[in-house]
């Protein structure tokens, strides 16, 4: 196994067992994404999406697959396969669940739980049309350059939090999307206490 794969056991060792539970705090609506990861040409990429304009939340921005969890829904992970299925083609079978980053609450209403994912290295995606505006990919190793992230800070519910940009090619990466980005990028990289201090709303 070469270096780059022995990211996937790293993270495994260091996220959280995937049926911890997850409740939402009052007022926020839960959801699920999934982060998908694979090995491309002995380097480790992320699958990220853009949604479209027409889609009611998150127009045009980058994203993971995912969404709001449905009432047929055993928990967030089903959320999180169900959805990067319809959005990106997806398919569960071929998904190694490497475990669960901690939730990430959005000013928007939503209380995201993503779960880190291994995806073939040969996968190929069928967007949806309506949702989905294209399907790109990015090395996990660019989003340890810390320094390239911009930050502005705000007020929510009374206290101070940080919403993270991160320029990527044409692509302006932001939110919670870059928030998991930057945490993930953390844990990879062995870092602790983790440089987001506490997890403020993206």
């Amino acid at each position: 196994m070469g270096a780059n794969g022995l990211m996937f056991a790293r993270l495994k060792g260091v996220l959280s067992p995937p049926g911890t539970a997850v409740v939402a705090p009052d007022g926020l609506r839960p959801a699920g994404v999934l982060v998908p990861l694979r090995l491309r040409e002995g380097e480790v990429t992320v699958v990220l999406a853009r949604r479209s304009e027409r889609v009611p939340h998150h127009k045009g921005q980058v994203c993971f697959p995912g969404g709001s969890r449905d009432p047929e829904d055993a928990d967030l992970f089903a959320t999180a396969l169900r959805e990067a299925r319809e959005e990106l083609g997806i398919r569960g079978e071929s998904v190694e669940l490497l475990g669960a980053m901690d939730p990430v609450p959005t000013v928007t209403g939503f209380f995201i739980q993503p779960y880190v994912v291994r995806i073939p290295g040969d996968a190929t995606f069928s967007l949806d049309d309506f949702e989905m505006e294209e399907v790109f990919e990015a090395p996990l190793s660019v989003f340890a350059e810390y320094g390239r992230y911009r930050c502005a800070e705000s007020i929510f519910l009374g206290e101070e939090y940080q919403v993270y940009f991160f320029d990527y090619g044409p692509h302006t990466i932001w939110g919670a999307t870059a928030k998991i980005l930057h945490r993930l990028s953390e844990l990879a990289d062995g870092i602790s206490p983790p440089l987001t201090l506490s997890h403020p709303p993206a």
